[in-house]
């Protein structure tokens, strides 16, 4: 097997035909469909069945996908870090970042990081806390910053901050400046991010409030953009709050919403030389 022939087969799955898949590729059909005949037979399965407009994966098919795309991300990760060290650099971090993260301490520590190590390149990878557990798991990534809660004991943790939750945009007429009280967000249009949906929605009426919600969004980037536009009032972790600096908002009395932003490893594996000094660089600053 093949990485020219895991590529084809990505393909075709990814674009959802042949022909499709040919055109992306920049070959003609004929040659592909006889790759893919030749993959099958290879593995000794059927990997997908071919339909008049589209083909559709076998489990076998699903398997190989998912094995492929790990693969190729290696196969990428490998050419990247070899480039970098005849490029006389001493190595790449593969990090995973939440999309919610506009946290201080780690742009901090990742700016110190870099005065130290400037021959060390990253390669960044933007998910959910739980795509980024899974790419860690399935060791596409070495470290990643994630929010809890989350429930993984596979994982070991440096503690970054404690993030608690803010209203920002169309802010409620409340006198003063410190934390707004859930109550005081009656009747207002609330935009809320989809992973905090359910505890935003409980902590809101156990204060007697009746969500107004105009929007549920996938990110928290998204919930702000809205609230930017004059839609609604964005209920947001406070630290991504930094990407937006021109918007009001205010902190909410809600304990119960706030959260912490953790940088995270798998328990027990080996990490790179970039990786390991990268989390001991975290560690040295929270036990000095």
């Amino acid at each position: 097997m093949e990485l020219r022939q895991l590529e084809c087969f990505s393909a075709v799955v990814e674009e959802g035909s042949i022909s499709a898949a040919a055109r992306k590729l920049h070959m003609s059909q004929p040659p592909l469909s006889l790759r893919m005949h030749q993959l099958e037979e290879e593995c000794g399965v059927t990997l997908f069945v071919r339909g008049a407009r589209q083909i559709t994966l076998t489990e076998a098919g699903t398997l190989l996908y998912r094995y492929a795309k790990e693969i190729l991300e290696l196969s990428l990760a490998a050419g990247a870090d070899l480039e970098n060290l005849r490029r006389g650099r001493r190595g790449t971090l593969r990090l995973g970042l939440i999309s919610s993260c506009g946290c201080r301490e780690l742009y901090d520590g990742i700016k110190r990081f870099h005065a130290l190590h400037p021959d060390i390149a990253f390669v960044v990878r933007e998910g959910n806390t739980f795509a980024l557990q899974e790419d860690i798991r399935e060791n596409r990534i070495e470290l990643a910053v994630i929010r809890t809660p989350y429930q993984n004991a596979s994982l070991e943790h440096i503690s970054l901050r404690t993030d608690p939750m803010a209203a920002a945009g169309a802010l409620p007429n409340v006198p003063g400046t410190g934390p707004l009280p859930l109550a005081s967000l009656s009747g207002c249009p609330l935009i809320l991010y989809r992973r905090w949906e359910a505890l935003q929605r409980e902590a809101l009426e156990g204060a007697g409030v009746t969500p107004n919600v105009v929007c549920i969004c996938e990110d928290a980037r998204t919930a702000l953009q809205w609230a930017v536009m004059g839609l609604g009032t964005a209920l947001v972790p406070a630290s991504i709050l930094s990407l937006f600096p021109d918007l009001p908002s205010r902190e909410l009395d809600a304990p119960t919403l706030s959260s912490s932003i953790h940088l995270v490893r798998r328990r027990g594996a080996s990490l790179s030389e970039s990786a390991a000094l990268f989390y001991r660089s975290f560690h040295e600053v929270k036990n000095p």
